[in-house]
């Protein structure tokens, strides 16, 4: 069974084509490489030659072809022999948790893989070859199959060997094991035979035993139970006698303790009525201290309020005068400042119509000064006229001395139009001048009193909002003085009640417990006449 598995699983990885050693972790394991070509599939296996573990890693056709794409030399897949040497030389055992697995690294390990002693001349075929070698290589292909199937017979021989070893051993084991287990079990019944009848002889005995010490003990309680009778009979006469005795005493006792009880209760009942006086006319004297404090307080309190209305109104009368000097400052200046506000305003009239002046005479100017207009003197449209304005009656003067005449008139008549334009520009500047200065200085007086109005304005604010504060402030204390004036005398007739009603409490609860002895006392001594009434029957 272990063989034939074994070899399906060989059969499943496929022949064996390659085979190297390698030291992993100071332990030599071998390497093989089995090829399946059905499966198009892989696998490299190492055995480790002292733990006997077995580690299997896999690769598709395609996978490992992967795996050479960039590799020059390797790339071409008639190099078998030399890719699985360059794989092995990257093969390591990593731990995954309790396990071991193997894994191939980018880089080659430390350990260098070892060839067989009888492949030390391995060469990998490349290229073309002639017949000498391929007949070599067929040989030795034959060699390895006929060496394979040795091993695969020596190992199925020897797992066969083994196997039949261990069954016959376990075989061996079990019977022995059952041997053992049966002499056991007698053994065990025969003694827990004798156990019982040792255990049932020993009870008989206890028994025997048991008995005549009860016949004895029977007699011994008889005899002792009328000793005791004897002796009750005794005891109980003596102590009648004492009772008798006891209870005379218990009854002069009792009659002279309810006596000085009587005698307590009035003088306790008298102490408590003087002390209920004492406390009145304390709480009387405390009312009274109470209320001179109450209206030492309430004088005090009305003295303030009394000096806060002064004070108050001391400010009211300050803010109503400053208000008064305020209002007379503002009609003097008011006063100073109309002849002021009359002369500018006479200055701006005067201003305004040297303004009229000065523009009429610049439209006056200007018409005069303008080009005239063109006037239609030929076709139906023609406007009759005496003469064309600009020219003179005179003939019109011919050739280089007319032109030069007309020329020199043109230059004069445009030098005194410049000129003319030039003062009348000189003039225009001034009066704006003028103007923009007399509008920037009523701008800027205008912004200086609308900065003083604001600034008086906030002023005022200010002094309201911290007035304000103030009363707000002041009306807090107070209310908050008050407030605790009265929680205090809250808190002291608090206390003075919760004074009262513990002292009344401890003493309801101290004349429910007198009442509670009294009746716990009564009754026993009840239970206890009982008692020796039915004893002196009997």
């Amino acid at each position: 069974g272990i063989a034939e598995e074994a070899t399906a699983d060989e059969q499943d990885k496929g022949p064996l084509v390659y085979q190297e050693s390698k030291v992993f972790h100071s332990e030599t394991f071998l390497c093989n490489v089995y090829d399946n070509a059905k499966r198009r599939y892989v696998t490299f296996e190492i055995y480790g030659l002292d733990t006997q573990d077995v580690l299997t890693l896999g690769y598709d056709y395609t996978s490992f072809d992967k795996e050479f794409r960039f590799n020059a030399e390797l790339m071409n897949p008639n190099r078998k022999e030399g890719r699985f040497h360059w794989v092995i030389e990257r093969l390591s055992i990593v731990p995954v948790g309790k396990e071991r697995k193997l894994e191939r690294k980018p880089e080659p390990s430390e350990e260098v893989p070892e060839l067989p002693i009888y492949e030390t001349t391995r060469k990998i075929p490349t290229g073309r070859m002639d017949l000498k070698e391929r007949q070599r290589l067929r040989e030795q292909m034959d060699m390895l199959d006929i060496k394979r199937a040795e091993n695969i017979a020596k190992k199925r021989a020897a797992t066969k060997e083994r196997f039949l070893q261990h069954i016959t051993r376990v075989k061996e084991e079990d019977a022995r094991k059952k041997q053992e287990v049966e002499e056991k079990i007698a053994e065990e019944r025969k003694q827990r035979v004798l156990s019982k009848e040792e255990c049932d002889r020993q009870d008989f005995e206890e028994q025997a035993r048991l008995a005549a010490k009860e016949r004895q003990r029977k007699k011994i309680v008889a005899a002792k139970e009328q000793r005791t009778e004897d002796q009750d009979e005794e005891d109980y006469r003596a102590l009648r006698e004492r009772w008798r005795v006891l209870d005379a005493e218990k009854a002069n006792n009792v009659r002279e303790a309810r006596e000085k009880k009587a005698e307590e209760l009035a003088a306790s009942q008298k102490a408590a009525e003087e002390e209920a006086r004492r406390q009145e006319e304390l709480q009387e004297k405390r009312e009274a201290i109470w209320k001179a404090r109450d209206g030492r307080v309430a004088r005090q309190e009305a003295e303030q309020l009394k000096r806060t209305l002064a004070v108050k109104a001391e400010l009211q009368r300050q803010e109503k005068m400053r208000k008064e000097r305020n209002q007379e400052f503002i009609k003097v200046l008011h006063s100073e400042r109309q002849p002021i506000f009359a002369e500018q305003l006479k200055r701006a009239a005067q201003r305004k119509v040297a303004q009229d002046q000065e523009r009429e005479a610049v439209n006056t100017y200007v018409e005069r000064r303008a080009i005239p207009r063109k006037v239609k003197t030929k076709g139906k449209n023609a406007k009759p006229t005496d003469a064309p304005h600009g020219k003179a009656s005179a003939p019109k003067a011919k050739g280089k001395t007319a032109k030069k005449a007309k020329d020199e008139k043109k230059d004069e008549e445009k030098s005194e139009a410049e000129r003319e334009k030039d003062r009348t520009d000189r003039v225009l500047d001034a009066v704006e001048a003028k103007v923009r200065a007399e509008m920037a200085e009523e701008q800027r007086r205008s912004d200086l009193d609308k900065q003083r109005t604001q600034r008086v304005e906030q002023l005022e604010r200010s002094r309201q909002t911290q007035e304000v504060q103030h009363m707000r402030k002041y009306r807090e204390d107070y209310r908050r003085k008050q407030v605790a004036q009265e929680e205090a005398v809250a808190e002291r007739h608090h206390v003075m009640k919760q004074r009262d009603e513990e002292r009344r409490s401890a003493a309801e609860r101290r004349a429910q417990e007198r009442d509670r002895l009294q009746r716990v006392r009564d009754h026993n001594m009840e239970r206890r006449e009982q008692e020796r009434l039915v004893a002196l029957c009997a």
